[in-house]
């Protein structure tokens, strides 16, 4: 019965082999082209999007430290008498953090005081001088601004304009540093090498901000590159959406993304032929891997159901009472968290958590409280973490945080706040008597440590805690490059 059935099979296939074998060039061209249109060019526009926002974490907290600086408020309220002082203040938040400008205006005397010294006084008739008494009339305390660096030969800049305020939160100029272009001039060129594609930036005009043929950047338009002018009304009209044009006898296919922080336009484009040239590499592979597949297919029929019969198995993701991501998936965003962090080198740290004495809380109150306790506990460190951070149930009453970009000062501070908010609630609302505390382990990666070490370094932390008194935070010792 089963040769029966496998020889049906296989004449079925046969037959519908050489049915589709025609087409398949074309089906495989079309899905190709559909997945780099609806997937992998705004894949490219996510991932680069990302990387923007990760390179501007750091401008903008040394920008808030600055305006919050009591050297610099105190030198402004004291009538600004040395101005090498603040030159050198700014000079040395500049070289230290690799800047490209850092600068200050004060409010009282209109002095740009630039990193080289005081190089000009701010003027509201000025155009250029415009972004000074736009930060000086908004109500929040920032923004990321994209000008023309006028003490620096009008070299593209990205600002971060930062308001200071005096100790009774009066205005009384505005801080911060700026960055030029070079680290996004990477990415796009990474992608161009990489991918086949080309990426680069429009401002709201239509105008090339950023592009990898320096020949195009502030000299043109969309609205005037051949092909793409005829859509570029549409474009500026609807960022975000997918187009296609023709250039050159070619078909390119281009996503595109609006960037708030830029008040750019991300412009992410592909030929059409280095999209789907591997359909036609793969047509005469796929037809002789066609007609051995017939052959093994009946076998391969049975062995998938047990495969696949596995594999919905696994991807039970969910931990069923709390409804956090379980361990499996945890291993598998670690693995992948750790590649990411080795090949950008951004710090990456991982939290053990453990709930204090939780087997007393079972005995004495019963499993249906204990399970209560870890269902209230896992919402308030849901609540409590970061967005991009991965929170998951690591077994029993431990559960295990995953922080990219997050340097183990950084994991200290957010884990000491996750124990206070642990140690300050009420688990279990019919049992206002009973508190929950929680001990946690911190591990930073080090160098090429591997994702068991550093959890078994993390575990190692989280032991010191229990041994150090329970309700505690410890850092796991570095390993040595």
């Amino acid at each position: 019965m089963r040769g029966r059935l496998l020889s049906i099979v296989a004449l079925v296939l046969a037959v519908a082999f050489i049915g589709t074998t025609a087409t398949s060039y074309h089906v495989t061209r079309d899905a190709l082209k559909q997945s780099v249109v609806e997937t992998e060019l705004p894949l490219t526009g996510d991932t680069i999007y990302s990387e923007i926002q990760a390179d501007l974490v750091q401008p903008i907290f040394i920008s808030s430290q600055m305006a919050n600086d009591t050297f610099l408020r105190d030198w402004i309220l004291s009538g600004e008498t040395d101005p090498e002082a603040v030159t050198r203040y700014l000079e040395s938040v500049r070289s230290k953090y690799g800047f490209f400008t850092a600068f200050f205006v004060s409010e009282f005397s209109r002095h740009y005081y630039h990193f080289s010294g005081v190089t000009k006084a701010v003027d509201e008739n000025d155009p250029r001088d415009e972004w000074f008494f736009r930060v000086r009339g908004m109500t929040s305390d920032y923004e990321i601004n994209v000008d023309p660096n006028q003490q620096q030969d009008d070299k593209t800049t990205i600002f971060i304009n930062y308001r200071v305020y005096d100790y009774q939160n009066r205005f009384i100029g505005v801080t911060g540093v700026g960055m030029d272009l070079d680290t996004m001039g990477q990415i796009i060129n990474r992608y161009r090498s990489d991918f086949s594609r080309t990426v680069y930036f429009i401002d709201q005009t239509g105008n090339v901000t950023l592009h990898p043929n320096r020949e195009i950047s502030y000299k043109k338009s969309i609205t005037a590159i051949p092909g793409i002018s005829d859509i570029a009304n549409t474009i500026l009209k609807n960022p975000g959406e997918n187009f296609e044009f023709q250039r050159d006898d070619e078909t390119i296919l281009l996503n595109t993304r609006y960037i708030p922080e830029l008040e750019w336009i991300l412009m992410v484009e592909q030929s059409e032929s280095d999209a789907t040239k591997a359909a036609g590499r793969g047509i005469t592979l796929n037809v002789i891997i066609g007609l051995v597949a017939i052959l093994v297919t009946g076998l391969a029929i049975f062995l998938a159901i047990a495969r696949f019969q596995n594999r919905l198995e696994e991807m039970a993701t969910t931990d069923p009472l709390t409804g956090l991501n379980n361990r499996q998936v945890f291993d598998i965003a670690l693995r992948h968290a750790v590649e990411r962090a080795k090949r950008t080198k951004q710090p990456l740290s991982i939290i053990i958590i453990d709930l204090d004495h939780f087997k007393l809380i079972n005995d004495r109150h019963g499993h249906l409280t204990g399970d209560e306790v870890l269902k209230s506990s896992a919402n308030l460190l849901k609540a409590s973490v970061r967005t991009s951070d991965i929170l998951a149930r690591w077994g029993g009453e431990e559960f295990v945080l995953l922080m990219e970009n997050c340097s183990q000062e950084a994991a200290l501070e957010a884990a000491d706040s996750l124990r206070r908010k642990l140690s300050e609630s009420t688990p279990v609302n019919t049992l206002k008597a009973l508190k929950q505390t929680a001990s946690f382990g911190v591990a930073t990666l080090s160098g090429n440590e591997q994702p068991e070490a550093l959890v078994d370094r993390a575990d190692r932390a989280l032991y010191k805690a229990k041994h150090d008194g329970r309700n505690c935070v410890r850092a796991a010792t570095p390993t040595p490059n």
